[in-house]
């Protein structure tokens, strides 16, 4: 009786494990996740200028689907109290949060809590890190973070903010990736940029020689009080087909408009950081015992915690 009970006990917890991890696929080099694809001269020079560059169909539709699926099953194993990188780790860079939670599900480092994340975010990050390394200029980048942030339908807007001044290390070529995999339009949730406002943001760095860090909260506004200077600067919607992405420096103003439909929005994304950059003293997504160990200047060089995705010097 006792044994009976005890192989249906396991039979159902077996079950519930097998509930969670739905997907499972075999991903052993970068054609697996992403298309081959090559820069030109003019797309570099048009980030440089304008701080962000949209490229179209870096992802088939079979590659789309895959990234869902692995994004969607990441996802849901980490449930509501894993939005960081552990377990209840607190969220420093936004705030207002019975407003911020609806502006969409936030997952940070998915790549380290799922296998298949981090086979996808590794092999396709060969070919992004060496796009990233053209558009700036650099010799050797690596993963700051990943998140997954899905807009669910009738979510907020996302208030305009700079990713650079939240890292916890200091540079003027460091940038984001974005890949939609959703169609992303005006109605459910596209990213705006402010053309060319990495150019002021990187000039005030190199004056004052520190970022000034405003919190992500639900008043659109906020970052025009402190930088009434970008006010005056168009806005621009940065509507993709699922599969494109855009690149854009971690010194560019950006937000998001509100999902106004009834579909999701779905996006994963880099955050990256070029080879030598060093411990700020700001916490970000470092948990309490990494920031522990360490010191202002420590350099971000490992490769469990932060991967080299792309270097001139290993190609």
């Amino acid at each position: 009786m006792l044994r009976g009970f005890k192989r249906l006990l396991k039979k159902r917890t077996l079950n519930r494990f097998r509930q969670k991890r739905l997907f499972s696929t075999k991903i052993s080099s970068p054609h697996d996740v992403i298309n081959s694809v090559s820069l030109n001269s003019d797309q570099i020079s048009f980030y440089r200028e304008n701080g962000y560059l949209i490229v179209e169909d870096l992802l088939s539709a079979s590659h789309v689907d895959v990234w869902r699926k692995a994004v969607t099953n990441a996802v849901n194993v980490r449930g509501d109290d894993w939005r960081m990188p552990s377990k209840n780790q607190e969220d420093v860079t936004n705030v207002d949060f019975d407003y911020y939670l609806n502006v969409f599900v936030q997952r940070v480092n998915l790549w380290q809590s799922d296998p298949i994340m981090k086979d996808i975010m590794l092999q396709a990050g060969k070919v992004f890190g060496k796009m990233a390394c053209e558009l700036e200029d650099i010799d050797g980048i690596r993963l700051w973070h990943d998140q997954a942030l899905i807009k669910n339908p009738w979510a907020n807007p996302t208030s305009w903010h700079i990713d650079g001044p939240f890292w916890s290390f200091d540079s003027l070529h460091a940038l984001s990736l974005w890949v939609a995999l959703d169609d992303v339009t005006v109605e459910n949730g596209a990213m705006f940029f402010l053309k060319k406002s990495h150019m002021f943001v990187h000039q005030l760095f190199k004056e004052r020689g520190f970022y000034e860090e405003i919190k992500i909260g639900k008043n659109m506004n906020d970052l025009f009080k402190i930088y009434p200077q970008l006010s005056n600067m168009d806005s621009v919607p940065v509507e993709m087909k699922a599969g494109s992405a855009s690149f854009h420096s971690a010194g560019l103003v950006h937000g998001a408009a509100a999902n106004m439909t009834k579909y999701p929005r779905r996006a994963m994304t880099y955050q990256m950081m070029p080879v030598g950059c060093k411990f700020n003293g700001k916490k970000n997504i470092l948990t309490d015992e990494e920031v522990k160990k360490l010191k202002i200047g420590d350099l971000f060089d490992d490769n469990n915690k932060n991967p080299l995705l792309y270097s001139k010097e290993s190609v």
